[in-house]
């Protein structure tokens, strides 16, 4: 017996499930873009603020440096990149670098070593913890003091950094004084490493640097006077002037000496040698130590070559300084971004200021209504203004002034 049947079957998929699924992830993935997008677009923004703020202060700090420098010798254009790559090498501000080479500028270097020398500067603030335009200060004064060269700024540092090690002071100490004794020292002929010796001396002895300095600027006040006592056991002993000794290559440390044993070796006779206690003080801290102490610092003034390069390279093997560096590179890039904007920045800048002033003017001549009819104008060509601040070439060749 045969049986004849058909099976007749629903084929169709229910794909409902998935068509739903599939546009949850669409939903998803929009949100999830139009997230990132306004991340983005927040953070561009945050970018563009943050280069506004420190491109327009480091184009302050370089118009500064422009109003000083010799132009013919180094364009303010070449200035702007020798900063911002010193800056970039040593992880220093480039608003500091620009500062640093104002002020040595102003102390009389040439425009074609400033940057230069603002950055040997600053490696001499880094380690001896002062500050970029201190250092060029001390520097500067020394050189100019001494009748040095440009060149010498690297020696002088060196000593510098010696007194820092050899003393109780710091560089940023000396800064702040050590000026005030400099033009005197230089006046009678007493070297810089002579002077940094005693300053050396005097500060390990446990004397505060400041008064250090002064200690040494009235005993150099009495040695240098051919008519104080000093001057005249001086002049009896060895038939020479202070400035004299100094011009034959005697350090400070034998002048003290022979002043020492003109009384016998006696502390309380020698300090009574002096007309003032400060000048005084001074000598027999220098004196007590005999002249070979004293000869032993100067040398090693004397040859301190390497001493900043060695304590910068230590203060600057530091994590600390490394994230500085990445700081500062961020800024130098917000440098460079900002002078890529700075263009159409400053027309909408101009833009905005000309509708306030019309604004302003508007109001103060023909009251509320004549500033609302103000208002209205300038909403109506604002889409027009803001094009030409996007394309600053078209901008320029159309009036960007609102219609008044």
């Amino acid at each position: 017996m045969a049986f004849d049947f058909d099976v007749t079957g629903n084929t169709k998929l229910d794909t409902s499930g998935f068509t739903n699924g599939i546009s949850s992830m669409t939903v998803a993935a929009g949100n999830l873009i139009a997230d990132f997008v306004k991340s983005a677009s927040s953070k561009m923004a945050e970018l563009v603020t943050s280069s506004v703020d420190i491109g327009s202060s480091f184009e302050t700090a370089l118009a500064k440096v422009g109003t000083i420098a010799d132009t013919s010798k180094v364009s303010v254009g070449d200035l702007n990149k020798q900063i911002l790559d010193t800056s970039g090498s040593m992880g220093v501000a480039a608003a500091d670098i620009a500062e640093a080479a104002y002020q040595a500028i102003s102390a009389g270097q040439d425009t074609a070593n400033a940057v230069a020398f603002a950055g040997q500067a600053s490696k001499l603030a880094a380690a001896g913890f002062t500050s970029s335009s201190s250092a060029v200060d001390i520097l500067t004064t020394a050189l100019n003091a001494y009748g040095l060269s440009a060149d010498q700024a690297i020696h002088v540092s060196d000593v510098l950094l010696t007194t820092q090690n050899l003393g109780k002071t710091s560089v940023d100490e000396l800064s702040s004084s050590m000026g005030k004794v400099i033009p005197l020292a230089a006046a009678y002929g007493v070297t810089v490493e002579n002077l940094s010796s005693g300053l050396a001396v005097m500060t390990a002895n446990g004397i505060a640097t400041a008064e250090a300095t002064t200690y040494t600027k009235s005993m150099l006040n009495e040695l240098g006077d051919a008519g104080s006592t000093v001057g005249k056991i001086l002049q009896k002993q060895t038939g020479k002037s202070f400035a004299q000794l100094n011009a034959e290559g005697k350090s400070l440390g034998d002048v003290l000496q022979i002043l020492y044993q003109s009384v016998g070796g006696s502390s309380t006779a020698f300090a009574g040698l002096w007309s003032s206690v400060e000048a005084g003080t001074g000598a027999l801290s220098l004196a007590s130590g005999g002249a070979e102490h004293f000869n032993d610092v100067l040398s090693q003034m004397q040859n301190s070559a390497g001493a900043t390069e060695t304590a910068y390279e230590t203060m600057t093997d530091t994590f600390q300084h490394k994230v500085e560096t990445m700081q500062t590179a961020a800024q130098n890039f917000g440098i460079t971004l900002y002078d890529s904007l700075e263009s159409s920045l400053s027309d909408a800048t101009q833009w905005g200021t000309d509708c306030l002033t019309q604004l302003t003017t508007a109001l103060s001549d023909g009251g509320p209504e004549a500033m609302l009819q103000a208002a209205g104008q300038i909403l109506s060509i604002g889409g027009r203004h803001y094009r030409a601040a996007a394309r600053p070439d078209e901008h320029r060749r159309g009036d960007h002034h609102p219609a008044g």
